[in-house]
């Protein structure tokens, strides 16, 4: 009798925890988006149940988000905080993670953003930004609309970038994915789960990033046939609107000048077992790597520096170049002002501010060096306000 007790328990248990994590496993493959107003909370969770993308408005609470997240406000109030800066995957080949992410204060990133002619940049993973401004508490104080029932991770972002630039199309697995625009304009494109065979995916579990390495705005030729076959629905989100972004689906932004977004990611007890196998894989990637913080630094460079009173200061060490070929370093290297183009020319002084002139590191690779490498100190080519 007590063993049949003990076989329903265990039964009673696998029961529950398969039906939740299939719950939580499903996805839904209709390509149409929900629009709603002014839902009550339990209508919101059961039509996010549905599993399709839902497009709604955002109520009293969720104004204030829109008013103390958006770019202008940001700046204005915490110019000198740090984001990070990613470059498109469609500008540069992310096969190296080393240096997915570059952090710069605010106001630097906001004229990298202004001046990027290329569309090559934009921000996210900016929740060490938002803890140290204090612009978090803000979001978790009025996102309890937002928030799913037994929620267990909370996941608050900024993004934003250079006019035109877009982001990897990718997926999420979190239970909830809000994206609400702050400032600007902002293109979204969607493409159900049952495409993922079409896309190419690549699994990240470094960054625990899904993404595909087909740009879905304008894609490859060697991509083109295979894209040919995916459905995709495009919108434009407008400040003030949500989007619910369902786990599975494949989503990229492009956004417009001066574009902005708040982003809102929920995890609850049972969607963390359901992706536990994402999660233990994250966590044993991490361990197996070892990161870089800041570049390798020649010792020996710093020290003749110091002897020819030069400054050691690793702060004001912005650029570190090697140089190769045969004597052209003097007189090439003319610092240029105007258009910033690449990350290299954003060089901070120590006083926090953009130099006006700066040197392409391109300008200093003929430098005559024959027989040993050698680091150029940075203050060798930046001229510094």
């Amino acid at each position: 009798m007590l063993q049949i007790i003990i076989g329903l328990f265990v039964f009673c248990v696998i029961l529950f925890f398969y039906l939740h994590v299939h719950f939580h496993l499903k996805t839904s493959n209709d390509l149409e988006i929900y629009e709603i107003e002014q839902a009550s909370k339990d209508k919101m969770e059961e039509i996010c149940d549905l599993r399709q993308p839902v497009l709604f408005d955002c109520d009293e609470d969720t104004e204030k988000i829109t008013r103390t997240t958006s770019q202008s406000y940001l700046l204005d109030n915490y110019p000198i905080f740090e984001v990070k800066i990613r470059e498109s995957s469609l500008n540069k080949n992310e096969v190296d993670n080393e240096n997915l992410f570059l952090p710069l204060p605010l106001h630097i990133a906001t004229k990298l953003f202004r001046e990027d002619k290329n569309a090559a940049y934009y921000s996210e993973g900016n929740s060490d930004f938002l803890a140290e401004t204090g612009a978090q508490k803000n979001m978790s104080y009025n996102d309890e609309f937002l928030r799913p029932f037994l929620v267990s991770n909370c996941n608050y972002d900024i993004l934003m970038g250079s006019s035109g630039v877009v982001t990897p199309l990718r997926y999420e697995i979190n239970y909830r994915n809000y994206f609400l625009v702050t400032q600007g304009s902002l293109k979204v494109k969607l493409v159900p789960p049952k495409s993922a065979r079409y896309l190419y995916p690549v699994k990240d579990y470094e960054n625990l990033e899904f993404r595909s390495q087909i740009n879905p705005w304008n894609p490859q030729p060697k991509f083109r046939a295979d894209f040919d076959k995916v459905k995709c629905l495009e919108i434009v989100l407008t400040p003030g609107k949500f989007l619910f972004i369902p786990s599975y689906w494949w989503y990229s932004f492009k956004f417009d000048e001066n574009t902005s977004v708040s982003s809102f990611k929920y995890r609850t007890y049972m969607n963390n077992i359901a992706i536990s196998p994402h999660i233990f894989m994250y966590a044993l990637q991490n361990q197996n790597v070892e990161h870089k913080i800041a570049k390798q630094i020649d010792i020996k460079g710093l020290n003749q520096g110091q002897k020819n009173g030069e400054t050691t200061n690793i702060s004001e060490l912005a650029v570190l170049s090697e140089a190769k070929g045969e004597g052209e370093a003097k007189g090439e290297g003319e610092a240029k002002s105007g258009e910033v183009t690449s990350i290299s020319e954003l060089i901070v002084n120590k006083d926090g501010f953009i130099a006006n002139e700066t040197t392409n590191i391109n300008e200093l690779t003929n430098a005559n060096i024959i027989g040993e490498n050698e680091l150029i100190n940075a203050n060798q080519f930046v001229s510094a306000i």
